[in-house]
C-alpha cells in the first residue's frame, strides 16, 4: 500500500486544491460488473459508468478475454505504414454499425481528439474546394466538445471555457436548447424548435464563412444532461442542407445505445456529415475514438503525396491493437445483448424512478432519455430560481451517497446517472434509493438557505 504522501504530488482533474485535501479521492483498487472497490474492501455502485463509458460493467469476461489474448500477442504497433489484425476488424465492425453514409473512419485516442480531427477535416475539406474563408464554427450554446484547445475552442459553459476564449479563435454560438429553461420562454407542449431561431440568425449572417456546425446530438452532456427534443435536431439539419453547413455530430457520450437508438442522431431521422464517437466504444476499457466521415468528404482528401491532400493528423496511440480488441469485444457484447433494443425496460424504470423525486421541492426538473437520467436542484420550484452556489448542495448529496456505496457527481445543480446496461432492476432501485436518501438528509441539514 502506497503512503499518503503519495497525493502530495497529484493534480486531480475538475478537483479544486481544497477539495482534493478535505476530501482526497478513493483509492480503487477492484471491480466488478456495476461495483468498485476501495483498498478497505468497500464497494460502491458505479452510478455514473466511470464517466459514461462502462457499458457492460467492469471486469466484463469477454472483453477481458480479448485485451488479454491481443496482450499475449502485440501491444502496440504505430498506425504508420502498418496496421494491427484487431484494428482492422474494428474498421469492418464499425463499418457494419454506423449510420449508411459515415463509410470512412479515422482513429484516435479520446472524445477531444476526435473532435480535433473532425474540426481539421472541416476546415481543410472546404480549403480543397477552394473555399479558403470557410474557417468558422457555430456550436449550441451550452455545448460541451472536450478539453483541448480546439475543442475548447467550440464549447460554451463558462466555467470550463470563458477564460480560454479570449486566448485563442473562439465560435460563434445558438441559444442553448435547455427546455427547463427555455431561452424563447416556451413550454414543451408549445415547442417549434423556437431557439434555433438564433441558428438561422447565424447562418443568415455568416454562412459564407462557416464551415461546420457541431452538436451534441439530444443530450448536452457536461451542461448538466440537458435533453431537447429531436424537432430541435431536425430543425438544426434543414437550416444546415439550407445553407450549404457541414454538420458535425458528438456522440461521444451519446453514442452506442446511450439514448435509447444506437447513434442519438436517429431520434432524428437524420446523419451527419461527420461522426465523432469515444468513451463506450472500448467498454470502458481504454481510450479509443473515432471520427467518421461520408465518402463525399473524404473524397477531396484524396490525391497523391505531391497533391497535398493529405490529413496531416495522427496520434503515437492511434488504432493500438489493445484497444482495438477491446472494441471489437465490445461491439460484438451489442449485438449480443441486443443494444439498445434490450435496454427499453431499464431505461423506463429509470424514468419512473426518478420521477419520484419531485416530491422534493428542491427538485425544479427531471428528465430522461434512454439510459441517461438527471434531476436539476433549484432553491425555488416555481420561479426556478437557482441554488446558492456557496452551499454547494449537490456536491454534498453526492458526497453522502458516496458514504452509503454510491458513485455519482454532480454537474453544477445537476445529478446524473449514466448506469452501465448490465445494471439490475434491484441495482436500479438501490442506486435511486441511496441517492434519495442522501438527498433527504442534505435538505434536512441545509435548508432553509439562508
Amino acid at each position: 500500500m502506497r503512503s499518503s504522501k503519495a497525493f502530495d504530488h497529484l493534480w486531480m482533474p475538475f478537483t479544486s486544491w481544497r477539495d482534493a485535501i478535505d476530501y482526497p479521492p478513493l483509492v480503487i483498487e477492484s471491480a466488478s460488473g456495476v461495483y468498485l472497490y476501495d483498498r478497505e474492501g468497500k464497494s460502491y455502485i458505479d452510478g455514473t459508468g466511470s464517466w459514461w463509458s462502462s457499458l457492460f460493467g467492469h471486469g466484463h469476461p469477454v472483453i477481458t478475454a480479448a485485451v488479454r489474448k491481443q496482450l499475449e500477442r502485440m501491444e502496440h504497433v504505430m498506425m504508420a505504414g502498418c496496421i494491427s489484425e484487431p484494428t482492422l476488424h474494428l474498421i469492418e465492425l464499425l463499418s457494419l454499425l454506423l449510420p449508411e453514409g459515415t463509410s470512412r473512419i479515422f482513429l484516435s485516442d479520446d472524445g477531444s481528439t476526435a473532435v480535433e480531427a473532425a474540426l481539421k477535416m472541416a476546415l481543410q475539406y472546404h480549403a480543397l474546394n477552394g473555399k479558403c474563408d470557410r474557417t468558422r464554427f457555430v456550436s449550441l450554446g451550452g455545448g460541451y466538445h472536450g478539453d483541448t484547445l480546439g475543442a475548447m475552442s467550440v464549447g460554451s459553459i463558462p466555467h470550463y471555457h470563458a477564460l480560454f476564449h479570449h486566448c485563442f479563435k473562439k465560435a460563434l454560438f445558438t441559444d442553448p436548447p435547455y427546455c427547463y429553461r427555455c431561452p424563447c420562454g416556451r413550454e414543451s407542449s408549445t415547442c417549434a424548435a423556437q431557439c434555433m431561431n438564433s441558428l438561422e440568425k447565424l447562418f443568415d449572417e455568416h454562412h459564407s464563412t462557416i464551415a461546420a456546425f457541431i452538436f451534441e446530438p439530444m443530450v448536452q452532456g457536461a451542461a448538466g444532461m440537458r435533453i431537447y427534443p429531436s424537432a430541435v435536431l431536425e430543425r438544426c439539419f434543414a437550416l444546415c442542407k439550407k445553407f450549404g453547413i457541414l454538420t458535425i455530430a458528438d456522440e461521444v457520450a451519446t453514442g452506442f445505445g446511450r439514448t435509447g437508438t444506437m447513434f442519438a442522431c436517429e431520434h432524428a431521422h437524420v446523419v451527419p456529415d461527420i461522426m465523432c464517437l469515444a468513451k463506450g466504444l472500448t467498454g470502458g476499457y481504454l481510450p479509443l475514438a473515432v471520427t467518421a466521415v461520408s465518402e463525399t468528404i473524404f473524397d477531396a482528401f484524396k490525391g497523391d503525396a505531391f497533391s497535398n491532400r493529405t490529413f496531416e493528423h495522427g496520434h503515437t496511440f492511434t488504432g493500438n491493437p489493445l484497444a482495438s480488441a477491446a472494441a471489437c469485444a465490445s461491439i460484438d457484447l451489442m449485438h449480443e445483448y441486443r443494444i439498445p433494443a434490450s435496454l427499453t425496460t431499464r431505461s423506463s424504470q429509470l424514468a419512473e424512478l426518478l420521477q419520484g423525486f419531485y416530491r422534493y421541492d428542491i427538485v425544479g426538473d427531471v428528465r430522461t432519455l434512454g439510459m441517461v437520467g438527471a434531476i436539476e436542484l433549484v432553491a425555488d420550484r416555481s420561479t426556478k430560481e437557482r441554488l446558492p452556489a456557496q452551499k454547494r448542495i449537490p456536491f454534498s448529496v453526492c458526497r453522502k451517497a458516496l458514504a452509503k456505496g454510491l458513485l455519482i457527481r454532480p454537474l453544477g445543480n445537476v445529478i446524473y446517472f449514466m448506469p452501465p446496461y448490465i445494471t439490475t432492476e434491484e441495482q436500479l432501485e438501490r442506486v435511486v434509493g441511496l441517492t434519495h436518501e442522501s438527498l433527504k438528509e442534505t435538505i434536512d441539514e441545509k435548508l432553509p438557505f439562508s
